[in-house]
């Protein structure tokens, strides 16, 4: 299993005796700095290796690789750790790769106005009770007399999908075994933590720029800090990078058991039609708590949980079944159903569904424009199990959207070689059918725009290079014919262009 270790995190080996049988360290006695050892038996001593008593911990140790890991599991998934005693691993194998979002993901960002907060740590005590994560790597310099204090600004919050996750719903995947909590929640915003003195510690200004642009001279040093505390502005955290990496999260514990909820697992997969979604929407005014279902499930569909979409459509459909979202009639909740089966991983129920839908709904349409806009759904949506044709059409889709919006290089080689390799044995319906004719003529031109896009030129110039049609320069001498690839490649993509 591949784990993303977050020992740094959450630190704590240094001080593992606080975790062991005798508790906080040096339960008796004092210290030179003057701390009583009888920390150890109060309510902070006792609990400072226990996750109930800390499920909000900030991650004052993750550097740039960590939050990126971090980034990029959350962005389809929800994480899942093992937190232990002092100890918190992220799992990052405790997911379904073909269907993502299967136990849960995201919603959107929730922005706030935030303001500065500020914390003091004084003693093992604070330490324990405010940072228990950082044991490791403070309680030692705390415990020696040294203060401290952090600072953070919150500009947003995302929050997962699920309110809970059972054993039962993870409980087949190997990469979830030893899973204790799912990350439910995360902050995103900034913060900075460094060494004070009695005279700085009061001070009411920001020790560490708040504000200031990145660039103030003036501001003290932080020993730890992510994000960057100078550029947090209300007005624009929204739009600035280093104010909204994830700062803190917010755990929950696995529950035991079976998901008393599983009409997601029992969604019909065919009784169904698609529409025009924004005439339909226009049309279907969703009331009471059946409304609030149906949003429910926009909101999950939207962070591309199936799934959960399935589920609170189930129960919409039980509190209005005049609009059942398995009946035709019901126009947009047909649609959203057709969708939510896709993302789910049931790619073939969800297009026969909206084939049968469209028919339905709009008889105007000929079998071609059913068809055309059936596909256009799956390779949007679709997950799991499809056929070659979806797998190549959304992987086309995929190269020519990631001109526009930066991916990183595995994506952009790991769609172009399924582009490849299906490009061989998919075979157009008709000349009319120029998506597939003309694909391998132009997808390479995308491929290599992808990679540029994610700023490594020596990829993208291999990927233009690998699917250029050679056939064109059957006639051309061979010492020419790389510099008439590179002349094209560079013409296209000026940004790799050689000085």
């Amino acid at each position: 299993m591949n784990k993303l270790s977050l020992v740094g995190v959450v630190g704590w080996m240094v001080l593992s005796a606080a975790c062991g049988p005798g508790g906080a360290p040096g339960a008796g006695g004092s210290r030179e700095s003057g701390q009583s050892k009888l920390m150890g038996e109060t309510f902070a001593g006792k609990n400072a290796c226990n996750p109930e008593s800390h499920d909000r911990p900030f991650i004052i140790e993750w550097d740039a690789t960590d939050m990126s890991q971090f980034e990029s599991i959350a962005a389809n998934d929800v994480v899942f750790v093992k937190y232990e005693g002092c100890k918190l691993t992220v799992l990052d194998s405790c997911k379904d790769d073909s269907v993502r979002g299967s136990f849960g993901s995201y919603k959107p960002v929730e922005w706030t106005s935030g303001s500065l907060e500020k914390m003091e740590i004084k003693s093992e005590a604070e330490l324990y009770a405010n940072l228990p994560l950082g044991v490791a790597s403070l309680g030692g310099r705390v415990s020696g007399g040294e203060q401290f204090r952090m600072e953070y600004y919150v500009a947003g919050t995302r929050s997962s999908t699920r309110p809970a996750v059972y054993v039962s719903d993870i409980g087949k995947t190997a990469g979830c075994k030893g899973a204790t909590h799912f990350v439910y929640g995360f902050n995103l915003g900034a913060f900075a933590l460094g060494s004070v003195t009695e005279k700085t510690a009061s001070a009411e200004a920001s020790l560490y720029g708040f504000g200031a642009g990145g660039s103030a001279k003036k501001s003290s040093k932080a020993d730890k800090q992510g994000g960057d505390l100078g550029l947090c502005k209300s007005e624009t955290a929204t739009e600035i990078q280093g104010c909204k990496v994830p700062i803190r999260l917010t755990l929950r514990k696995i529950e035991a058991g079976e998901n008393p909820d599983k009409t997601a697992q029992k969604a019909p997969e065919t009784d169904a039609s698609l529409n025009k979604a924004s005439k339909l929407e226009a049309k279907f005014e969703a009331k009471g708590e059946a409304g609030e279902r149906f949003k429910s499930a926009q909101t999950k569909f939207t962070a591309k949980d199936g799934k959960g979409c399935l589920a609170e459509l189930d129960a919409h459909d039980k509190l209005n079944p005049k609009d059942k979202s398995t009946e035709a009639k019901s126009g947009f909740p047909h649609y959203l159903r057709a969708q939510c089966l896709m993302v789910a991983g049931k790619c073939d129920a969800g297009k026969a569904m909206a084939t049968k839908g469209l028919a339905v709904m709009q008889g105007d349409q000929s079998p071609e424009q059913i068809d055309g806009h059936v596909e256009a759904l799956a390779k949007l949506h679709c997950q799991g199990k499809m056929s070659d044709r979806d797998t190549l059409l959304q992987a086309m889709h995929n190269l020519t959207m990631a001109g526009v919006n930066k991916k990183d290089v595995a994506y952009c080689k790991s769609n172009w070689e399924t582009a490849k390799r299906l490009f061989k044995t998919v075979k157009p319906k008709d000349d009319d059918d120029t998506q597939i004719v003309h694909g391998p003529k132009t997808l390479y031109a995308m491929a290599a725009s992808c990679a540029v896009k994610a700023g490594d030129c020596d990829a993208a110039y291999k990927l233009y290079k690998d699917g250029y049609p050679v056939d064109t320069l059957k006639n051309t001498k061979d010492d020419l014919k790389e510099q008439i690839m590179r002349g094209a490649f560079e013409a296209s993509n000026q940004k790799c262009k050689k000085k």
